[in-house]
């Protein structure tokens, strides 16, 4: 026994070729960097990066406007646009408690552009694609102000594109659902200067609360950035939100709906509680997990609770709703906090390779959206293209 152990302790196993994968696999990898490099050359490459982003997202899941013309997607329509007629219109009156229609009595915001610009339906998707649009840039811009590298910039928009907060500026095809406006509010809140980013959250709690719960992932953001007033700016904007809500609900006798939440939702969609969180924000996971891991590397525990709370407030808050993938929508500020925290202790190329796995991630995964225990596949442009053809004469 003792010679069998010294045998395969010393022995040398003999040398194996490096196979065909491996050399294949770098080849590509060289061959997509040298791509990346050129499609963020040159003064305007970051409308570049968003037009190619925005057509290869849509090429890979194209909206299913068909639904359109379904007699529920036009009733949505229709009970949205009596808050654009009467923005003081109570809906939780008008409609049952856990309906979404009940929910809109706060969502002011949309409405009042629509009934100011004179938007119609059509108007209003046209706004939220250039919400989308616009999403897809501040990504872009968020990400590059904190890497200062074009390329993993460019993949952490490529990413964000092939999952359902920068895609679902061009899905939501209900009326009442504004989250394409809201989530690109929240986004400029992180984006633009403090007096700014203060009204940008304020606005986008008018849109839809939901930001609300964003908030805290901001406020993080702010603080490791060493902003502190962008910090004091985002609570000032939350708590003029409050204070104008409470205002507004007493002077109108207006009631909030909370029906169709609670412990009774997660319970019964327990079974779809991973691929939920999933959808939330796809490979992009793997930037906030590298993230947090580093924080606490570094022994920042502070700044590691702090971003753990705050997405798991997220997170629990969407867990107990029925849409879960449309509120996980917002833990996309999560992917920022991870970027800057990878900043402070990583090397560009380790942060590039990681966007770029990230990327590769959500480009490979299909798309899902997950809503009262179903999963839907946003289907690509091609099987979008035979539904869109199809349908009218086989429905």
């Amino acid at each position: 026994m003792a010679a069998l152990l010294q045998f395969t302790l010393t022995h040398k196993l003999p040398s194996t070729p490096e196979g065909e994968l491996r050399p294949a696999l770098a080849a590509l990898a060289a061959r997509s960097r040298r791509t990346a490099e050129r499609i963020v050359a040159g003064p305007r490459w970051k409308l570049r990066v968003v037009l190619l982003v925005l057509a290869f997202s849509l090429f890979r899941a194209f909206p299913n406007y068909n639904f359109l013309r379904e007699a529920e997607n036009q009733g949505t329509w229709r009970d949205a646009a009596i808050k654009v007629q009467d923005p003081t219109a109570d809906m939780a009156r008008r409609f049952p408690a856990a309906s979404h229609e009940a929910k809109l009595t706060f969502r002011i915001t949309v409405p009042l552009l629509a009934r100011t610009l004179h938007l119609g339906q059509v108007g209003m998707l046209a706004l939220f694609a250039l919400c989308g649009v616009f999403t897809l840039y501040l990504t872009l811009d968020l990400s590059y102000g904190i890497t200062h590298s074009r390329v993993a910039a460019a993949a952490v928009c490529l990413a964000v594109a092939c999952v359902w907060p920068g895609v679902l500026a061009f899905h939501q095809l209900l009326g009442g659902f504004y989250d394409a406006v809201a989530l690109c509010l929240v986004l400029a809140a992180m984006w633009a200067s403090a007096p700014l980013a203060a009204v940008a959250l304020f606005v986008a709690a008018w849109t839809d609360e939901r930001t609300l719960l964003a908030g805290p992932l901001v406020v993080v953001y702010a603080a490791l950035r060493r902003e502190p007033a962008r910090l004091i700016a985002i609570v000032a904007g939350g708590a003029g939100y409050a204070a104008t809500r409470f205002w507004f609900a007493n002077a109108y006798s207006l009631h909030t709906a909370f029906d169709g939440v609670g412990l009774a939702i997660f319970l019964k969609e327990f079974n779809m509680v991973p691929l939920g969180i999933w959808t939330g924000l796809g490979g992009c996971w793997l930037i906030v997990a590298a993230g947090m891991w580093v924080l606490v590397a570094r022994r920042r525990f502070a700044a590691a609770l702090a971003f753990g709370l705050a997405l798991c407030a997220v997170i629990g808050a969407a867990l107990v709703v029925e849409d879960v993938t449309r509120s996980m929508a917002y833990t996309l500020p999560a992917v920022f906090v991870g970027l800057i925290a990878l900043m402070e202790s990583e090397p560009p190329v380790a942060i590039e390779r990681l966007a770029a796995a990230s990327a590769l991630i959500c480009v490979l995964v299909p798309t899902y959206f997950t809503q009262s225990g179903n999963a839907t596949w946003l289907l690509p442009s091609v099987f979008q293209a035979i539904r869109l053809a199809l349908y009218p004469r086989l429905g």
